[in-house]
Formats: C-alpha cells, sequence, structure tokens
C-alpha cells in the first residue's frame, strides 16, 4: 500500500524537513537506492528514522499517489480480484490500524474489507504482487509475479516488470508474462 497506493516517499520527505537540521542530511526519498532507511547512516540518524516511523498517526496521514484509486476501480469492474495486501511497521502500535484507516478514507468502506495486513506477503495467492519492495520473501513460494510499482530503491533489479504510474496498469494484467 505504502508506496503503491499512499505516497511513502512525499510523508518521508515532508516528515523529514520538518525536523530541520537534525534532519538535513538523511537521505531523501528520490536520493536513495537502499530499502535500507537505516544504510550508512549513524546513531543519532537512526534514532531520527525510528522515531518518525513509530510515530502514531504517520501511515495515516499518507497522501495519496495519483491515480491509484481510478485504477482499483478499473480493475474491479473489469472483473479482476484485487485485494491491498500491505505491511505493518510492528514496532509502529498504530500502524495497522492507520493503514485499514488511510484506506478507508482515500478509498471507501468496500476496499477496507478487501485489505490484508500481514508481515509474509507469501502467504497470499493471486496472480501478481504490484509492490515497491525490491524482494519479497516469506513462508511459501509465491503465487503472483512480483511486479514493480517503480521507486528508486528498486530500479538496480532489470528483470522483473514494472508499473512506472496507475495510468498504465494494463500493460501489465492484459500482457502476463511470457512463460
Amino acid at each position: 500500500m505504502d508506496g503503491v497506493l499512499a505516497d511513502w516517499d512525499a510523508a518521508w520527505d515532508a516528515a523529514l524537513d520538518v525536523l530541520g537540521e537534525p534532519a538535513a542530511t538523511i537521505t531523501r526519498s528520490h536520493q536513495r537506492t537502499e530499502w535500507n532507511l537505516n544504510h550508512g547512516l549513524d546513531a543519532a540518524q537512526q534514532q531520527i528514522v525510528a522515531d518518525l516511523l513509530n510515530r502514531p498517526g504517520y501511515y495515516a496521514d499518507l497522501p495519496a499517489i495519483d491515480g491509484g484509486r481510478a485504477a482499483l476501480r478499473e480493475m474491479r469492474d473489469e472483473g479482476h480480484d484485487v485485494r491491498i495486501v500491505t505491511s505493518p511497521w510492528v514496532s509502529n502500535p498504530t500502524c495497522a490500524s492507520d493503514k485499514l484507516a488511510w484506506v478507508v478514507r482515500h478509498l471507501g468502506q468496500s476496499w477496507g474489507k478487501r485489505t490484508i495486513i500481514t508481515n509474509d506477503k507469501t502467504l497470499v495467492r493471486g496472480d501478481y504482487l504490484i509492490d515497491d519492495k525490491p524482494e519479497i520473501s516469506g513462508a511459501m513460494a509465491p503465487t503472483w509475479e512480483h511486479v514493480y510499482f517503480d521507486r528508486p530503491t528498486n530500479r538496480t533489479n532489470t528483470t522483473r516488470r514494472r508499473l512506472h504510474r496507475w495510468t498504465n496498469w494494463r500493460t501489465i494484467l492484459d500482457h502476463p508474462a511470457s512463460a
């Protein structure tokens, strides 16, 4: 959800900017090439990151990514069984409830009922998982094709198909990968 439907990058950058000088040297989203937010940070910077990510309400306030809502509606209207799958930041006491509240507020109650919150996305069955995370692993072999929602942190892998913007979702769902 975050980084795919919710603009985690914009919220991250804005939150760091509000912190001012203490966060000035922490890498902004467009400059990040590493998924690990603590990569290259000293202990004080890592504490700033932890405080930010553990702040109650952080995930509820993420802005929406343009086109996501319309794309989900189009997919559903065209007969696709779409679920929103997201992982909680476990140390944030409100992350899971914030994410569900975000879905309901931005997409509607019906999408809240179609949301799966799990630390292991491999347990979810499906044809595709559109996600920004570079690697997804877990207890099961995925049944889905991992399609990247394009972000600087996943651009080093050029073997996966990627969705650059929601207006192009049909390039993925209407054209399955070659077997």
